[in-house]
């Protein structure tokens, strides 16, 4: 450490911030860690098909039981199903199969640039024609829903967004064009990522979860990760139509979300003062990253409505620069690494963590940058 700077009390070097830690998590889910910890507590099975908490994820999120997919993270989900998906509607036209194995364009994949890019990188590797609509800082990253329109109506598409998107950490759609465009164009499937969005309140923004459940082409992937603060159980689920959800199912064994994982999900579900707490020390967070980067000459910042902010150079600097003056100092923050024609060097994501945490990030900063 330099100048004096002191980490957090009680901090370990590096730090990586987040508002994901035991610090943040629901009351209830603390609660429910108390009634397990007993001799007895974890000696019993749960119900093989997790179906208490497939009900009260269907209760939250406005669907039935049967459209919800549990797995262990949203991660494994999207790795698992998306080539299911893809495979099987390559397969239903022979046409289709002729323009993968010639052009491969029989079934591609649609996203915005600069957002979660595990996606498109794994369907560029599995030989898909990528298709990236253009998300602009200029314009505050804002997704021109005309552009998805534009690709799906040049052939059917998987089309992925996240929404609020990582790492813009804006909303990118509505679930009102989600519906429209899910029936305009049937053949396409529309897979929306609202992995952050319990991070809005819903009088704010309406949820597109709810409609998982009425067209069989929109599929909403949701997690435990991040909002409800328990990225270590590994905890994530899809809604989806309950046909595609015993197709799953029909590839995986039974008891795969063990007991306490299933417990701590449902008091979670149930705590009915985390989230509005959270998204109050959300928006204070954000503010502190916010103003104490922007007054660095040369940084960009951009508004949020997640636990990130998204944050560029426009002097020549790079996010992998930044990252690695900062780890020096003791602390981690998100750079994007370049693939295929997509390159990101100038941008930089900062996660939210404690006061402690945030108001030392920016200090620290002041050493680097000012």
């Amino acid at each position: 450490m330099t100048s004096g700077l002191k980490p957090p009390e009680g901090a370990t070097l590096p730090i990586n911030l987040g508002l994901n830690d035991g610090t943040y998590a629901p009351q209830a889910v603390a609660d429910m860690m108390v009634q397990l910890a007993t001799r007895t507590g974890l000696r019993n099975y749960s119900e093989g098909t997790n179906r208490k908490l497939r009900e009260a994820i269907a209760q939250k999120d406005g669907v039935a039981a049967e459209n919800v997919f549990l797995h262990n993270g949203s991660g494994p989900i999207l790795k698992m199903v998306v080539p299911f998906l893809v495979r099987r509607e390559i397969k239903k036209s022979p046409v289709r199969i002729f323009k993968h194995l010639t052009v491969k364009r029989g079934y591609p994949l649609v996203t915005p640039r600069l957002t979660y890019s595990k996606v498109p990188k794994k369907g560029a590797q599995a030989g898909l024609t990528v298709h990236m609509v253009p998300l602009d800082p200029e314009n505050g990253f804002t997704l021109d829903v005309a552009k998805i329109e534009e690709a799906v109506r040049r052939r059917d598409s998987f089309v992925y967004i996240c929404s609020p998107n990582n790492p813009t950490g804006n909303v990118l759609i509505s679930k009102q064009d989600v519906e429209r465009l899910a029936r305009a164009y049937p053949r396409s499937i529309f897979w929306i990522d609202e992995a952050y969005v319990q991070y809005i309140d819903e009088q704010e923004h309406d949820y597109v979860a709810p409609l998982a459940g009425q067209l069989p082409n929109v599929m909403v992937g949701r997690t435990f990760s991040f909002a409800y603060g328990m990225a270590g159980l590994r905890l994530g689920y899809l809604l989806a139509d309950s046909e595609l959800v015993n197709a799953l199912n029909a590839q995986l064994t039974d008891y795969r979300v063990g007991t306490l994982h299933e417990e701590l999900g449902i008091a979670a579900l149930h705590d009915p003062d985390h989230l509005p707490d959270l998204r109050e020390r959300c928006a204070k967070a954000r503010s502190v990253l916010i103003q104490g980067f922007s007054r660095f000459e040369g940084v960009e910042m951009f508004a949020s409505q997640t636990n990130f902010v998204l944050g560029r150079f426009t002097d020549g600097r790079t996010g992998a620069w930044l990252r690695e003056e900062l780890k020096k100092r003791g602390v981690l923050i998100k750079q994007f690494d370049a693939w295929g024609d997509e390159n990101y060097d100038e941008y930089f994501r900062l996660t939210v963590g404690t006061p402690e945490e945030n108001e030392f990030l920016v200090a620290l900063a002041g050493e680097v940058l000012g």
